[in-house]
């Protein structure tokens, strides 16, 4: 069970790679930041991507790209 005294918010905002280029943005509460991103791609991305871990790990590599980043994260606390 998650002890939600230790929650932090997480904002996170993603472009979804789709010929519109719809921009997702969601505030999240979460004990860490990869456990906010796992929520985030499972309630908001996976749609593009496969639901699964290969899934994640492109969500994740597309989202932290360094030439062409499709997101951002920031803890709000």
């Amino acid at each position: 069970m998650e002890d939600f005294c230790n929650m932090s918010k997480f904002s996170i905002a993603f472009i979804k790679p789709t010929e519109q280029n719809e921009l997702r943005h969601r505030i999240i509460e979460s004990t860490d930041q990869e456990t906010a991103l796992k929520t985030f791609f499972n309630e908001e991305a996976v749609d593009c991507y496969s639901a699964d871990d290969q899934g994640y790990f492109y969500f994740k590599e597309d989202f932290f790209d360094k030439t062409v980043s499709t997101g951002s994260v920031i803890q709000c606390d």
